[in-house]
């Protein structure tokens, strides 16, 4: 194996243990609230793809839409 290669799979290796450390600090789970605002097209789109994955993982969702 390259030197580079060595040093990049030591270096992920560090980057993956903080991470792990990260998460079994974790205490409870927390919710999540997204915005989506702006000019143009794609935000329903977007939120809506967002809400199917995450009912595909299990999660809780609830959608709040204005309208004009």
């Amino acid at each position: 194996m390259p030197p580079s290669e060595l040093r990049h799979r030591e270096r992920m290796q560090r980057k993956k243990a903080v991470v792990d450390a990260a998460v079994a600090r974790a205490g409870k789970p927390r919710g999540l609230l997204l915005v989506l605002a702006g000019n143009g097209k794609g935000k329903s789109s977007s939120a809506f793809g967002m809400v199917v994955r995450a009912l595909g993982r299990g999660l809780r969702v609830g959608v709040a839409q204005f309208v004009k």
